[in-house]
């Protein structure tokens, strides 16, 4: 018999089955929409990149300050102030020079972001614009180091001669560099390069460089040299003592430089010491007790050796001239200069700067009369035996070997060259 009036319900726990079930197929359908064969889809977001930084150059005029360079380039009154206080910090804005290049970097719709000055061929300005705040820092332009191996074989001079070896490494001028540094200040005792040198001569020398981003040296430091001069051979290996300076010494560790310098400028000899020379103002036969030096007025006179200033002022024919006393009896004089540059009693060292070349006193042209006494008397500086400087010591024999060993190690990837042989012409026999 039916009951009525009475409904039946499922159990609870069933009905949740189901309509988990159910919602479970929806999530499965709505999140995975094809088939367990399909791969699932790749959505592709293309997002635009910002235009790269544009970089302005521009050039510091002669009259131009920094505050007017950075007006040209769009920095209005409060940035060129807040600028201008940070560079203070590093640099004085006002020592900025004609030619600085600056480079001008940021958006190409927006000012500038960063600003790079080329103070100088080592130094640079970095200006930086972080949220709303400018910063400054200087900076060393990189370098990179290398060595260079060069041998030469002289026809009529150093300045011009045949080179060989790494050649190709050399910039505009370079060689010049090199050629005057060895004549002053590593072989300067011991040849004279105006007199000395002659056709066959050879060298070979290695050098470490410093090279900027534009290939100019900024630094050079010799490792070694050998110069073949009238059937001598001559060393130079640069060492130094710890505590003391970079110094030149021969292959047996004696110093090769003297306690005098050969000459006091860098100019040739027109006139050299002799015991009777014609004087272009006296018209007479008279002794040249000294040497002059053809140089352009205003030519930098250097100190040969150190010592004491006697004399510095006006002293008859000599016109403007400079006495210094030396040790060992010695003292030398420095004549017809336009300008002095020490005072009497000063102590000088070798090198230090007395004076420029003129032409005052008996004089018809520019040239500096450069004498070389001893107790009194005038000698011949390019022929009497200057004094050396002391050897290396004992001490510090054992780090020199090692030095020098290296140091020529590297001059022999380079021959030195010599003169090719003459032909010999076959004697004629008559018949």
């Amino acid at each position: 018999m039916r009951q009525h009036g009475k409904k039946r319900y499922a159990p609870v726990g069933k009905v949740l089955a189901a309509v988990i079930g159910v919602l479970g197929i929806f999530w499965l359908a709505a999140s995975n929409p094809t088939s367990a064969s399909d791969p699932p889809a790749v959505k592709r977001v293309v997002v635009p990149a910002p235009p790269p930084p544009v970089s302005v150059y521009d050039t510091l005029e002669s009259g131009e300050t920094l505050a007017e360079l950075l007006a040209d380039h769009g920095f209005d009154g409060p940035a060129i102030h807040q600028v201008t206080q940070v560079v203070r910090d590093v640099k004085n804005p006002r020592t900025l020079r004609p030619g600085v290049v600056a480079r001008f970097t940021g958006p190409a719709s927006s000012n500038p972001e960063s600003v790079l000055l080329l103070v100088s061929a080592d130094s640079l300005l970095e200006l930086v614009l972080r949220d709303t705040s400018w910063s400054a820092s200087v900076r060393t332009v990189p370098v990179t180091i290398d060595t260079l191996r060069l041998a030469g074989l002289i026809d009529s001079s150093l300045w011009f001669a045949t080179l060989s070896g790494e050649v190709d490494k050399l910039g505009d001028g370079e060689f010049q560099e090199y050629v005057y540094d060895m004549a002053d200040n590593v072989f300067g005792w011991k040849v004279d390069f105006t007199r000395d040198i002659r056709r066959g001569d050879a060298f070979r020398v290695a050098i470490e460089r410093e090279r900027r981003p534009d290939g100019s040296v900024r630094v050079h430091r010799f490792i070694a040299i050998e110069l073949a001069n009238r059937g001598r051979r001559y060393q130079a290996i640069p060492f130094t003592r710890p505590g003391g300076h970079r110094e030149y010494f021969d292959g047996e560790g004696s110093a090769l430089r003297g306690t005098f310098l050969r000459y006091p400028v860098d100019f040739r000899v027109t006139s050299s010491f002799s015991r009777r020379r014609y004087h272009p103002i006296l018209k007479v036969r008279r002794p040249h007790l000294g040497t002059d030096y053809g140089a352009p007025r205003g030519t930098p006179v250097k100190a040969t050796a150190a010592g004491t200033v006697t004399r510095a002022g006006t002293w008859g024919g000599y016109g403007r001239m400079v006495e210094i006393r030396h040790a060992r009896g010695i003292t030398t004089r420095y004549a017809h200069l336009s300008r002095i540059g020490v005072r009497q009693g000063a102590f000088v060292e070798q090198g230090d700067l007395i004076g420029r070349v003129g032409s005052t006193g008996l004089s018809t042209s520019a040239h500096l009369h450069y004498e070389f006494l001893v107790n009194g008397a005038q000698r011949n500086p390019a022929t009497i035996d200057l004094p050396s400087a002391p050897a290396l010591e004992a001490e510090f024999t054992q780090e020199f070997v090692g030095v020098r060993d290296q140091a020529l190690a590297q001059l022999d990837m380079v021959a030195l060259p010599v003169l090719p042989a003459e032909p010999r012409v076959a004697a004629v026999v008559a018949d």
